[in-house]
């Protein structure tokens, strides 16, 4: 049964205007994202643009919709690339326009249907493949968003590049009223599919940030960027466990930033901060990509190394040592005269049935102790109870 075209064209606006209404309500929740904003203005101008072709004269009506068009997809473009944290590129969202607009002063084309549609549906795929372009560069995000708007966007494209060449090589037809345009009712669904793939995908993509966020948040030193107690003592369990269960060797770190209190009386808490930030990133840099650093607590940090032997992980301690050294934090009140670390060194051994991730840290906590004890700024290793510390 044919669809009436004044319906069917009802139909769409009040979709398409509830999927607008519910970006911008996601946007009044969360002003950072943008996303939804530029989704919801796109939808809006769709709507704008269909209601003025209906209406306008032919000339503006032509010149009109399709500019806005051109706009509305430009700025479903911009919602994924502010996904991606990347900056509007307002350049080439109005470009297509331009060259558009161009067009519409020729009386030839504006007196040819096929070659208006096939070349206005041309530039439309330039921001639409921009936005395929984008969500196939977005590494993050779940491939159950991903995916199935990649197929959505796919056969969209497919569509509109076979209406394209089917108008720009079948005989010219003359001027019609909008809604007996061919492929009229299509060309409605078209946009009312496209755009409700954009608005819900944009819509899943922030949930899956905000989620992501929130679990990182929970997870992760708001200082330093790494992990935080939390994040490390559950790496710590499941990677003991599997160690123990293949004999595989496991080194555990422990870092205390030498008289940090002092440092923090002396120079205040904002410097203090910042040089917390210089220790735990001088750490990572000293770390094999397979270990895991985290903040254990005040100026407390630990790594965990995976398959290393106490050999292995004295290197890394060492390294770790010599770049907090290299930083020349002054601290007036340290016997060195720049910020220190200690580090206590334990390793799980391969005839250690009975130990735990607790015992691991234990060891550790008390070779730490005992580099304390001896004088800062140097590596203790407890291998079987016994601490021996070493300057290096």
């Amino acid at each position: 049964m044919d669809l009436d075209p004044q319906t069917l064209l009802l139909a769409m606006l009040l979709v398409v205007l509830l999927a607008a209404g519910a970006c911008f309500l996601i946007w009044l929740q969360d002003r950072k994202q943008t996303a939804m904003l530029w989704m919801a203005s796109s939808a809006v101008l769709i709507c704008v643009a269909v209601i003025g072709r209906a209406t306008l004269p032919f000339l503006a009506g032509v010149a009109s919709t399709n500019s806005m068009l051109l706009i509305s997809f430009g700025l479903s473009w911009t919602a994924f690339r502010s996904l991606r944290d990347q900056p509007p590129r307002m350049g080439v969202v109005i470009l297509p326009v331009v060259i558009w607009l161009g067009l519409c002063l020729v009386p030839e084309f504006m007196a040819n249907l096929d070659l208006r549609v096939g070349l206005g549906l041309l530039l439309l795929l330039i921001p639409v493949g921009l936005t395929a372009r984008e969500l196939w560069l977005k590494g993050q995000g779940s491939r159950i968003i991903r995916w199935p708007v990649l197929t959505v966007l796919g056969i969209q494209v497919v569509l509109m590049l076979h209406r394209a060449v089917r108008s720009l090589v079948w005989p010219n037809v003359a001027y019609a009223p909008f809604e007996m345009v061919p492929g009229f009712e299509v060309m409605m669904l078209d946009l009312m599919t496209i755009t409700l793939t954009f608005s819900f995908s944009v819509i899943a993509f922030v949930k899956d940030q905000s989620v992501r966020w929130h679990r990182d948040a929970a997870r992760y030193d708001f200082l330093t960027g790494i992990g935080n107690r939390l994040h490390f003592e559950e790496n710590l369990h499941r990677h003991f466990l599997r160690a123990r269960m293949s004999g595989r060797p496991l080194t555990l770190i422990m870092i205390d930033a030498d008289a940090f209190k002092e440092y923090n009386d002396l120079y205040g808490h904002p410097v203090g901060d910042r040089c917390l930030q210089a220790i735990a990133n001088a750490i990572v840099m000293s770390c094999r990509p397979t270990d895991i650093v985290g903040r254990y607590g005040g100026e407390e940090f630990a790594a965990l190394l995976l398959d290393a032997n106490p050999p292995d992980a004295l290197l890394v301690a060492e390294r770790m040592l010599n770049e907090v050294r290299k930083l020349r934090l002054e601290h007036a009140r340290s016997s060195q005269g720049f910020v220190t670390i200690s580090i206590g060194v334990a390793s799980l051994l391969p005839d250690s049935d009975q130990a735990t991730p607790d015992d691991l840290v234990e060891a550790a906590d008390r070779a730490l102790y005992r580099a304390k004890q001896d004088g800062k700024d140097r590596i203790c290793l407890a291998v079987d109870e016994c601490e021996f510390s070493a300057i290096l």
